[in-house]
């Protein structure tokens, strides 16, 4: 895969994982100078924001190990598909060129580890 098309599905899952850290380190510093009430309102929401970055990384890493499988998988190209995973669900939207094409994404997508179910958003170009 070239390094173009990596960046290009890897560089938004990162974005996902590195925000919410920077926003942990930001209330970990905050919470020093609080008072009792505000420091236990950040614990919360701190807590919050860690359970919705393990879902987002989570979530992340199935789209990551899909774009890298349909990348490698010959007749499909990738550049016109979007990924989106929630939870074991990965919705496979954009475009493909032929209805061989779409099959085959589809078919790949399915067997991907972590998948269970496939929602599927493609359109064939014409």
């Amino acid at each position: 895969m070239n390094e173009r098309r990596w960046n290009a599905f890897i560089a938004p899952c990162i974005q996902l994982a590195v925000r919410p850290m920077f926003l942990l380190l930001s209330a970990a510093f905050v919470v020093a100078g609080c008072n009792s009430q505000d420091a236990s309102d950040l614990k919360r929401d701190v807590g919050q924001v860690a359970k919705t970055a393990t879902r987002a990384a989570g979530n992340a890493q199935l789209v990551v190990r899909a774009n890298a499988t349909l990348a490698q998988r010959k007749g499909v190209d990738v550049s016109g598909l979007h990924l989106e995973a929630t939870g074991s669900t990965l919705t496979v939207g954009g475009h493909v060129k032929s209805k061989e094409e779409k099959a085959t994404v589809l078919a790949t997508v399915k067997e991907i580890r972590g998948v269970d179910k496939v929602v599927d958003e493609l359109r064939i170009q014409k």
